[in-house]
């Protein structure tokens, strides 16, 4: 396999295209993690209720009836907000796929499902259910099947990749989603796996079932030199865009993408690390606050000043929390 300028070459798209034409109409549907952020739509978001469950089915049926309480307001493609949503809402566009969710709160969920705003995840974060499995002596996977049980809908990914009209499942998912996953993406049947692509960091590769890591794309840290550089939270996404726009892989089997995504790889070079310093966050604070003005209290520019020009490292939901505080505070002082 050739490629020219990070692309298939004109025999090797020759020979997808025969690939191409045992496989189509081709549905395809692409599955990416919720994000923290989301549009709230004016309304108090859902947060599980701070008490002592006796079992994760009691804690996932209490949540259901919290979550059934409140009005579904906006589409799941339009609650969950950031760059990762907005690649894989691109690349489902591209390829006319169904774009789906792993949603910590609400299991495996459709694009076009509505839903209420609500504050739950297994990322580091004060909503995250983490400390509430590992009460109950219970994994990460556990809830995602318990939440799902709630909703009827069993082993879903499983179910959904055993679909005879599914030719293709594109997963872009962050670590902490993988984990999230994992037991059932272990139940797909071996004859089922050659549909799935998985894009994930190599920590999330390490925490796939063995034998599904053969279709986890081997993207890495010199994607950062490619055209679509970005941050770690959006890198699994970037990774999907990379392998449809720019390598064109959609119909290759796995082992020629894999290979592909390899020499891709190859031609790039990895990133100058910048070292930054730690700060607590009373000095992140006020250094946000000296040059609030400055960047109009924007929250893209600021953590761009905090991370290239203060060079301090700061992971997004931390930034987010502080810098949601100063917003605050200032909103009092100009109503004063």
């Amino acid at each position: 396999m050739q490629l020219l300028n990070g692309k298939l070459s004109a025999s090797d798209k020759c020979n997808t295209r025969q690939n191409r034409l045992t496989v189509f109409p081709m549905r395809t549907v692409i599955i990416t993690n919720c994000t923290n952020r989301k549009r709230l739509d004016g309304l108090p978001p859902v947060v599980l209720n701070d008490e002592c469950y006796s079992s994760i089915e009691a804690m996932a049926q209490a949540w259901k009836g919290q979550i059934d309480e409140r009005p579904a307001t906006l589409m799941a493609s339009s609650l969950y907000v950031g760059r990762s949503v907005s690649d894989a809402r691109r690349v489902a566009t591209k390829l006319d796929a169904k774009l789906m969710f792993a949603s910590t709160g609400l299991g495996l969920i459709e694009g076009d499902q509505r839903c209420p705003p609500y504050n739950l995840t297994v990322a580091q974060d004060p909503n995250s259910i983490i400390p509430r499995l590992e009460k109950l002596g219970v994994r990460a996977s556990d809830w995602w099947e318990a939440v799902n049980v709630t909703q009827s809908k069993g082993s879903a990914l499983a179910d959904l990749v055993s679909q005879p009209d599914i030719d293709l499942v594109l997963i872009a998912l962050s670590s902490n989603y993988v984990q999230l996953i994992g037991e059932d993406l272990g139940k797909i049947r071996d004859t089922q796996i050659d549909k799935l692509r998985i894009f994930t960091s190599r920590p999330g590769i390490e925490m796939l079932p063995s034998h599904l890591r053969r279709i986890a794309m081997p993207y890495d840290e010199r994607l950062e030199t490619s055209t679509l550089p970005g941050t770690r939270n959006d890198f699994p996404q970037r990774a999907l865009r990379h392998f449809i726009e720019i390598l064109e892989l959609s119909s290759a089997p796995a082992e020629i993408a894999r290979k592909s995504v390899s020499a891709a790889m190859d031609l790039l070079s990895l990133a100058k690390t910048t070292i930054r310093r730690r700060a607590s966050d009373s000095e992140i604070a006020y250094m946000l606050e000296c040059v609030w003005a400055d960047y109009q209290g924007s929250s893209t520019r600021l953590l761009r000043y905090l991370r290239d020009d203060a060079l301090v490292s700061c992971e997004q939901s931390r930034f987010r929390r502080i810098w949601q505080d100063i917003k605050g505070q200032d909103s009092i002082e100009s109503k004063a």
